[in-house]
C-alpha cells in the first residue's frame, strides 16, 4: 500500500466521520419536520448548545462517556455508531476505488484526480442516503420522499456525469458499469416491482405488506445500480429481512411493531411526508385489511443493506447473482 493511499484513506475516514455527524442531525430532525441547520446542535434535555469541542465525531462521545457535559443526560451510543459507520463506508469506498490508481509508484502530479474524486463522491452520496433511510425507517417505519426523490435525481444523473467527465471508458473500471439507459430501466422497474409485490401480497393476505417509501427507495436504488442489480437486491433483502424478523421474535429484540399501529400512521401505500412542526396529522381511517396483531417489519433497511452489499461486493459475487453480464 502506497503512502499516498494511506494519507488519502485517513482523510476519507475523517470526512466520513464529519458527514456522519451531519447525518445524525438529518436522522433526528427531518422526520420531526425540523430544520437541519437551525438551531445549532444542542442537548434535547437541557437544550444547552453543544460546544465545538464536544461535537467532534466519535471522539467527543467517548471523552464525555456518552453523557451531556451540562446535565449528564445519557447520549445514545447510536450517534457515535452512525459517525463510525459513515467513516468506515467512506474509507472503504475510497480504498476499493483508489487502490487501483494510487499504486506505490504513482506520483501526485500524474494521478487523474477527477477519476478518483467524482466516482467516490457520487458513491458516498448514495451510501449516505442509504444510512439515513435505514435509521429513519427503523425509528419511524417511514421513508420520507425528501430522501428518495433527490436520490433518484442524482442516481439518474450519475451515469451522464461519468460519461461527460470521464468518457465512455468509465464502464470498464467502475462498478456497477451503469449506463444512462440501464439506470432509467432500473428506476422504472425498481418501483414497479414493489408495487406489484404490494398488490399481490394484498390480494393473497389481505394486508398491506409494503409501503410507498419502499417503492421510491427501490426506484432510487435501481437508478443508482441499474436494473440487473434489482434481482439480487430484492431477494437478498427478503432473505435478510426474514432472518432478522425471526431473530427479533426469538430473542425479544425491540424491532417488530404492530401492523395496525404502523398503517394507522401512514397514508395508503405509505405516501406520507413527515408532518411539519405544529401540523396536525392527516386523518386516516384504518382499513379492515390491517388487523391488529399483525407484526410489521421495516423493509427499507434491508433494501438499503442489500444495495450496499451489491455496490461493495458485486465484483466478487458469482455472475449468476450479480448478473454482471447483463450490463454490457
Amino acid at each position: 500500500m502506497s503512502i499516498l493511499l494511506i494519507y488519502t484513506l485517513v482523510f476519507a475516514f475523517l470526512i466520513g466521520a464529519a458527514i456522519g455527524s451531519f447525518l445524525n442531525v438529518v436522522i433526528y430532525r427531518v422526520p420531526a419536520g425540523l430544520s437541519v441547520v437551525h438551531p445549532p446542535s444542542r442537548c434535547p434535555k437541557c437544550e444547552t448548545s453543544i460546544k465545538w469541542y464536544d461535537n467532534i465525531p466519535i471522539l467527543s462521545w467517548l471523552l464525555l462517556r456518552g453523557k451531556c457535559r451540562n446535565c449528564k443526560t445519557p447520549i445514545s451510543p447510536r450517534y457515535a455508531l452512525v459517525e463510525l459507520l459513515t467513516a468506515l463506508v467512506a474509507g472503504l469506498l475510497w480504498y476499493l476505488w483508489a487502490s487501483q490508481i494510487l499504486t506505490p509508484n504513482a506520483r501526485p502530479d500524474d494521478i487523474p484526480w477527477a477519476w478518483l474524486m467524482i466516482p467516490w463522491t457520487l458513491k458516498f452520496i448514495f451510501m449516505s442516503l442509504l444510512i439515513v433511510i435505514t435509521f429513519v425507517d427503523l425509528d419511524h417505519f417511514i421513508i420520507p420522499h425528501s430522501f428518495t426523490i433527490p436520490g433518484m435525481v442524482i442516481g439518474l444523473a450519475a451515469p451522464w456525469i461519468y460519461n461527460f467527465a470521464l468518457g465512455r471508458e468509465y464502464l470498464l473500471y467502475i462498478w456497477p458499469p451503469v449506463t444512462p439507459w440501464t439506470s432509467i430501466a432500473g428506476f422504472i422497474l425498481g418501483g414497479l416491482v414493489v408495487v406489484l409485490v404490494f398488490y399481490l401480497y394484498l390480494a393473497a393476505r389481505g394486508v398491506e405488506g409494503m409501503g410507498g417509501g419502499d417503492v421510491t427507495l427501490m426506484a432510487m436504488v435501481g437508478a443508482w445500480l441499474g436494473w440487473p442489480a434489482l434481482v439480487f437486491i430484492f431477494f437478498a433483502a427478503s432473505v435478510q429481512g426474514l432472518i432478522a424478523a425471526g431473530a427479533a421474535w426469538v430473542f425479544g429484540f425491540d424491532y417488530l411493531k404492530d401492523g395496525a399501529e404502523v398503517f394507522a400512521d401512514d397514508l395508503p401505500l405509505g405516501l406520507r411526508e413527515p408532518k411539519a412542526e405544529g401540523e396536525d396529522a392527516p386523518e386516516v381511517e384504518l382499513p379492515d385489511t390491517v388487523p391488529a396483531g399483525k407484526m410489521a417489519v421495516p423493509f427499507g433497511p434491508f433494501i438499503a443493506l442489500s444495495a450496499a452489499e451489491f455496490l461493495l461486493l458485486g465484483p466478487w459475487l458469482p455472475a449468476e447473482f450479480s448478473l454482471s453480464y447483463m450490463y454490457y
